[in-house]
């Protein structure tokens, strides 16, 4: 998975986020055998956060401190990155 592909969906939807009133951030994690990078979006109390590795695993967690949730996902495609980046945003607004 090329990681770039997170900043790029990010690029795209920084002003629908920003609009909404959500935060957001990209991260590259450190240089490893398995270097990743995360999405992180926040709205109020709610944050949520998507981790992409380069071998293609995927976790995201999302919530409040009272509330939230996990699920990992194996992308295949630019498409199954946009799905999980869409899961965030949709987990994000149901803990709203």
């Amino acid at each position: 998975m090329d990681l770039g592909m997170l900043r790029d969906i990010a690029a795209e939807r920084s002003a629908r986020w920003t609009d909404n009133g959500l935060g957001w951030e990209i991260v590259d994690g450190p240089l490893t055998d398995k270097p990743a990078s995360w999405l992180i979006l926040s709205a109020n109390a709610v944050l949520g956060q998507l981790t992409v590795w380069v071998s293609g695993e995927a976790e995201m967690d999302w919530g409040t401190p009272d509330n939230g949730g996990e699920r990992h996902y194996d992308l295949d495609s630019l498409d199954d990155l946009s799905q999980c980046v869409d899961d965030l945003e949709a987990a994000l607004r149901a803990c709203l």
